[in-house]
């Protein structure tokens, strides 16, 4: 090896090993097409395209520094060392918030990307403030003999956006992030203790700091980009306290989908909320019970489904499980077998609805997953000794 491209490769290991930041050079074409592949989420990044890339590598002037940052507030440092292009980087210059993540979700063509997947792009770069890439360049450039270089600033924008945190951000002081973050962990705390009081409160309180940190007043949109950060904490949350990844999924999708069609701020927070009481249920339930991770979701498909025409069949499918292993597994735990638990939850709620509304037996035969209504008379007295009638006039709040 060139024994002064030697001392670049020394360097920037060095570096690399130090501060984790990444570094490229640029010997064929082909470096400059995976460099794009690897980094480019969005088509505003306009620069990370192959043409534009290698343009910006021909025509920069090779006696400056220069530095890049795009739509996404993702930064390079671009330098020559012997006529070599070298780029240090991507990193970004501060921590990317929930906060600020939907507020860019908000101003970019979002094909393809929301303010969670977002998130997940930023986590790939370190986190490098300008007083220590400051320190980190000065560095480099001294090692390879570069210290009379001119910087030079580009921030590349699309055409149709202005830079999106033009007279946006709050001034937010380290105590107000610590605090956010501070909450954020018990928020999370309180879901895997199944306090649902505790988790309404502190989701509360997230918002609240959320919308504090910011002048401009999100949309329905942007509320909506909020929700589904706040639903990837809250599975990760319960996840972790022992809720079954199937249970997880059902309860989320469901929210996502109450979310989406949702018409006004209140519909969205209503299904927010009740997601987080189902997960503070199953918490609890789990705590409780110690039920396996497949007796549990059995009972929730059934609790959440019990009014439709429900069969022990169809759970096994959903499952990908044997009928004939699902019903022998649940009934060891349990004590019964899926299909009597499915009966039981039916006339529970039933017995439920007669003591608490007016409607006719039939009607609340049919809302349980009962159709006949003189088949659910007789289950209704083998379950409780007493019609529910009887039932009616002896519990009628």
């Amino acid at each position: 090896m060139d024994k002064e491209l030697d001392k670049l490769t020394v360097t920037m290991n060095l570096i690399h090993d130090i501060f984790n930041i990444d570094y490229s050079t640029f010997d064929r074409y082909e470096d400059i097409e995976r460099f794009c592949s690897d980094n480019r989420v969005i088509d505003a990044q306009s620069w990370l395209t192959e043409d534009a890339l290698k343009l910006i590598l021909d025509k920069s002037h090779h006696d400056n520094v220069n530095y890049f940052e795009d739509i996404l507030h993702v930064r390079i440092i671009l330098f020559y060392y012997e006529d070599k292009p070298v780029i240090l980087g991507p990193y970004l210059a501060e921590e990317m918030t929930i906060g600020r993540s939907i507020q860019i979700c908000n101003k970019i063509d979002k094909k393809n990307m929301d303010a969670q997947n977002l998130l997940i792009y930023y986590g790939r770069y370190p986190v490098i403030h300008e007083s220590i890439m400051e320190k980190i360049l000065r560095g480099i450039l001294r090692s390879l003999d570069l210290e009379n270089l001119t910087e030079h600033y580009t921030a590349y924008k699309d055409e149709k956006n202005e830079d999106i945190y033009d007279n946006e951000l709050v001034k937010m002081s380290n105590a107000n992030l610590e605090t956010h973050y501070m909450t954020e962990r018990q928020y999370m705390d309180a879901i895997k203790r199944g306090n649902t009081q505790e988790v309404l409160h502190y989701r509360k309180l997230l918002s609240e700091n959320a919308s504090g940190m910011w002048t401009k007043k999100f949309n329905m949109e942007g509320q909506r980009l909020g929700l589904a950060v706040n639903r990837a904490m809250s599975r990760i949350a319960a996840y972790e306290a022992g809720v079954p990844a199937p249970i997880i999924h059902k309860i989320t999708t469901k929210e996502s989908k109450a979310i989406a069609a949702a018409q006004s701020e209140k519909q969205m927070i209503d299904a927010c909320e009740t997601m987080l009481k189902e997960f503070c249920e199953m918490v609890r339930s789990i705590k409780n019970e110690k039920y396996s991770a497949m007796t549990q979701s059995i009972m929730y498909s059934i609790n959440q489904n019990y009014m439709n025409e429900l069969t022990i069949k169809d759970i096994a499918k959903e499952l990908s499980i044997t009928e004939s292993y699902m019903i022998a597994q649940f009934k060891e735990e349990t004590g019964i077998t899926p299909a009597v638990y499915l009966r039981k939850v039916r006339l529970k709620k039933a017995a439920g609805l007669l003591i608490s509304t007016n409607d006719e037996i039939q009607k609340i035969s049919g809302s349980v997953g009962i159709p006949d209504a003189n088949y659910f008379v007789k289950l209704f007295k083998d379950e409780f000794q007493m019609t529910p009638s009887a039932y009616r006039r002896s519990y009628k709040i």
